[in-house]
């Protein structure tokens, strides 16, 4: 079996050696020693069991052909599109391609849930035939926060993520390989020093990034993706809801399910969560201010840790700020729902202009306060995280849990 090969799936599906043991029923030791070049023909039978967890729909393969495997060729290699369609952004995943298209940095940016992975995915997958090397897909929410680690292993980590994804072949298009980066959000200096070496190494690569903060990457398109309309978030709820729950007939309802997604913001992934729920729970405890928010979740193992519940998303984004930036954001949600600020207002009177106009400027960017641009910027925090911050445990306060 092609050690590189093992190595390469094992980082694509963001597990560690003792993960995939425990998932494959192989021993660390044999996975240990096939990626270190110490066995060189493992048993068929460990080759079936890891390639049932690494590669279930091409369980099929024979070992031979995990020889025969070359990195850094094929149309497509990482995660895949979910098969469910997508409501409501044929426009987005258009346009995000052309953009992809025409620069070879673009970060797509938006709040948890709104379907960044989703929508880069799909958009990749629509122009991946332009690239001679095709697609390659990292998820990066898997390793280890940057503030958990000094610079040179978080950037130790990132290198080896899309180790062995990169060649030198270039299509008539000038276009080589399209590389996903996926949710990078705790990455924001790991990220940009790993980019700006990749793109110096390969200059026919192209990176797609997702990530819940705008981070600092020179010459990047910043693209921020947008809440559904609410006629979409309908469409999506009641779809969903038909494939959980085919005998669940919410017909006679739309005007509750229109105002159950006003409340989650009519974000996808709330929404999504929503359908799930409904199967256990009636309409009207999801639109309980009291309970609702805290039912939202999903029990799919696959899922980052962060993206199986309302609480764990927006707790992974608050656990990723400071004191100052988490004080200011609780204090905001104690405010109307939406405000206005310029370099003759003020926010608290703790902080001084310059400090609040910064603050604001990194929730932001983080993508925990929404921002319509025009002569006076007004920013506005999402429903649903006023809701649980308000409802948070007073814990929270310079702790970030809830």
């Amino acid at each position: 079996m092609n050690r590189e090969a093992l190595r390469h799936l094992r980082i694509q599906q963001g597990l560690t050696q003792e993960e995939l043991s425990y998932q494959s029923g192989v021993s660390v030791r044999t996975i240990r020693n096939v990626e270190c070049g110490l066995i060189e023909r493992p048993r068929r039978k460990s080759v079936d069991l890891l390639l049932a967890v690494l590669d279930p729909e091409q369980k099929h393969l024979r070992r031979a052909t995990m020889d025969e495997m070359r990195l850094g060729t094929g149309a497509w290699r990482g995660t895949r599109p979910p098969h469910t369609s997508l409501v409501g952004r044929e426009d987005d995943v258009r346009e995000l391609g052309e953009l992809v298209l025409g620069n070879q940095l673009v970060m797509v940016t938006g709040p948890g849930g709104v379907g960044k992975s989703r929508v880069a995915l799909a958009a990749a997958e629509s122009i991946g035939p332009r690239f001679a090397d095709g697609v390659a897909v990292v998820e990066m929410g898997w390793l280890p926060r940057e503030q958990d680690l000094d610079a040179e292993a978080a950037m130790r980590y990132a290198l080896e993520a899309v180790h062995g994804l990169l060649t030198g072949e270039c299509g008539p298009d000038g276009l080589g390989l399209l590389l996903v980066l996926d949710n990078t959000e705790h990455l924001v200096s790991t990220v940009p020093v790993l980019v700006n070496r990749l793109l110096n190494d390969h200059p026919t690569l192209h990176v797609l990034i997702t990530s819940r903060r705008a981070g600092p990457l020179y010459g990047a398109r910043i693209w921020e993706l947008g809440l559904l309309s609410g006629e979409a978030a309908v469409e999506l709820l009641t779809e969903r809801v038909r494939m959980s729950c085919p005998t669940l007939d919410l017909s006679d309802d739309l005007r509750q399910l229109a105002e159950l997604a006003r409340q989650l913001d009519c974000l996808p992934g709330l929404l999504e969560f929503a359908a799930h729920r409904l199967r256990t729970a009636p309409l009207s405890t999801l639109l309980s201010h009291h309970y609702g928010l805290k039912l939202l979740g999903s029990t799919d193992s696959s899922a980052l840790p962060h993206q199986r519940s309302a609480q764990e998303s927006l707790r992974w984004s608050l656990e990723l700020l400071d004191e100052e930036h988490l004080e200011m954001l609780i204090r905001l949600a104690q405010r109307s729902e939406s405000f206005s600020f310029d370099a003759g207002g003020s926010v608290e009177d703790e902080f001084t202009t310059p400090e609040a106009m910064e603050l604001l400027a990194d929730l932001a960017d983080a993508s925990l306060l929404q921002v319509s641009r025009g002569r006076s910027y007004e920013y506005r925090m999402l429903r649903h995280v006023k809701a649980l911050l308000l409802d948070a445990n007073t814990n929270m306060h310079g702790s970030a849990r809830m």
